[in-house]
């Protein structure tokens, strides 16, 4: 006959923890990140990350995973897009949150302008090495960089350039296919001449 051995009961607790922790861990470790990437039909533009089109004289460079200011962990919350636009045409070219969208599969999310972005986001304390991994602090939305990082709502006139970041929410559970489209609408007569259409994608990580 097998006799099992039965532990100690502060040995039996520490046990019952660690295998508590081992279990986590395996939870954590298949947690996946998605993040947006270009996809394969864009066309690529020099900086990393990037894809760009164009259309009537007007070029866009979108670059994603590009947000490296405060809050650090700001893609968990939204989509921080990296937005270029030069104006090489013949129109004056408004620039309106209104005019930028991220599609989704066959659903539209607009642009959020900085300033009406609410909630918070948890930042890790710093230095993350002196803090433990359960040391968080609650941050409000929108940070001070985000506002002053953003793309400003104006005109851009032939021959210049303007940038800055856009945030988007973030789309819904299996949507693969994404899509950045710009809406160019002329400063002087309000009037549409053109859209540009960025092709992204989601990635899991």
């Amino acid at each position: 006959m097998r006799t099992r051995l039965a532990l100690p009961k502060h040995l039996a607790s520490i046990a019952s923890a660690l295998l508590l922790v081992a279990g986590l861990g395996t939870v954590g470790c298949a947690t996946k990140r998605e993040v947006v990437v270009p996809a394969p039909s864009a066309l690529l533009a020099p900086q990393p990350n990037s894809a760009e089109a164009s259309d009537c004289g007007v070029q866009i460079v979108v670059q994603t995973n590009a947000w490296d200011g405060y809050p650090r962990d700001l893609n968990a919350d939204v989509i921080p897009l990296k937005v270029t636009i030069r104006n090489y045409g013949r129109h004056l070219l408004a620039i309106r949150y209104g005019n930028f969208t991220l599609v989704a599969e066959d659903r539209r999310y607009a642009d959020i302008p900085p300033y009406e972005i609410t909630g918070h986001t948890y930042e890790h304390l710093q230095p993350r090495w002196a803090y433990s991994n359960a040391e968080y602090v609650s941050v409000p939305l929108p940070t001070k960089e985000m506002l002053e990082r953003s793309i400003s709502e104006g005109i851009v006139s032939r021959n210049e350039t303007a940038g800055g970041f856009l945030y988007f929410h973030k789309p819904g559970p299996g949507s693969q296919t994404l899509s950045f489209r710009t809406i160019l609408v002329d400063a002087d007569t309000g009037q549409t001449f053109g859209i540009i259409v960025v092709p992204l994608a989601l990635r899991s990580l």
